[in-house]
């Protein structure tokens, strides 16, 4: 049984030290989430035997052990045999697996960050309940001063539906935390899976199946060739009229033209978007002003330094073992 706080929400454990007496381990930090005391703390508390150095006082061509990076700098060129490990600082790798500038015989793992997912989970479910109380109605309301009281038509909670495209170790946190509070949920995988209390369709073919009648669509895939413009119109025709659309995964999986039709005819009541294709998002944008578009700065879940050393602390002790590190992305 997943525990819960007072409120109801899953959460992770306490996770043991691991012991002292550790292989020395050389990291080269180049995310600047990373690049900082606070992290080299928390990691030496969970492996005492982690060396780490900051890019770019270390080059990248230096004597180390394990690369962490989001996406390697435009400065980077070779990397050094040492290299032993390229540990992504965020839940999606794409930019690092489309890297040529990485060997192929170099493994890849990602980070999973508990905590993290828990900042995903809220923001999902903000979200949730902005479209359970019908918040673009109640903000339309309010501009031309028109009073929609009590007789404004109210939902329960189990008559929300929500799909959750992608059910990694966030898309299970989003996904059966939003169950626990009692909304219908229904998660989509590219591949057969299944999460406790969560009615899961897999496979492309009933990509449709799982978004019919959906009154939210939250995207948490990594992109892929398979996955890239998956948020266009064929899937929103499937949508209950007025759905929310979240775009949490990358800004390749929409389809933007689709989206400004889907939200100008109405079947799409909404999107909140926190990922783009160009990051930051050009000012000129027509997402910044358009009145049905809430837009988010790649913010809706940020790694923390606890979370991000214990899960690079696990890839350290699984390398100096000669077993391979939890959470590959690519071995």
């Amino acid at each position: 049984m997943v525990p819960q706080n007072w409120n109801g929400w899953p959460f992770a454990g306490w996770c043991r030290s691991p012991p002292e007496r550790m292989p020395a381990m050389r990291i080269l930090l180049t995310d600047p989430l990373a690049c900082n005391d606070v992290f080299d703390a928390a990691l030496r508390t969970r492996h005492p035997g982690a060396i780490t150095y900051r890019w770019p006082q270390m080059p990248h061509d230096g004597d180390y052990d394990v690369l962490l990076a989001w996406r390697l700098p435009e400065e980077f060129g070779p990397l050094p045999k040492s290299l032993s490990l390229v540990f992504c600082f965020g839940a999606g790798a794409d930019h690092l697996l489309a890297d040529s500038r990485i060997p192929g015989n170099v493994p890849i793992a990602r980070l999973v960050d508990e905590e993290q997912a828990g900042q995903i989970l809220d923001y999902v479910a903000h979200v949730t309940f902005a479209r359970l109380m019908d918040d673009m109605t109640r903000h339309e309301d309010q501009q031309v001063g028109h009073w929609h009281g009590a007789d404004a038509p109210r939902r329960r909670r189990g008559e929300l539906k929500v799909t959750v495209l992608g059910l990694g170790p966030i898309g299970r946190r989003v996904a059966t935390g939003l169950a626990l509070l009692g909304f219908d949920v229904r998660g989509w995988t590219r591949a057969d899976a299944s999460c406790p209390g969560i009615k899961v369709v897999s496979g492309f073919d009933r990509l449709a199946q799982a978004a019919d009648g959906a009154d939210l669509l939250v995207n948490l895939l990594p992109l892929t060739a398979e996955t890239t413009g998956i948020l266009s119109a064929p899937l929103f025709s499937t949508l209950a009229r007025g759905a929310y659309v979240v775009n949490l995964g990358r800004g390749g999986h929409l389809d933007q033209g689709d989206l400004l039709q889907a939200l100008a005819s109405g079947q799409v009541g909404c999107a909140w978007l926190d990922v783009f294709e160009q990051e930051p998002l050009p000012s000129d944008h027509v997402f910044w002003r358009h009145p049905r578009i809430r837009i988010t700065p790649h913010i809706a879940g940020i790694p923390t330094p606890e979370g991000g050393a214990q899960s690079l602390a696990l890839c350290l002790v699984a390398l100096a073992s000669g077993t391979p590190p939890p959470q590959l992305v690519r071995p």
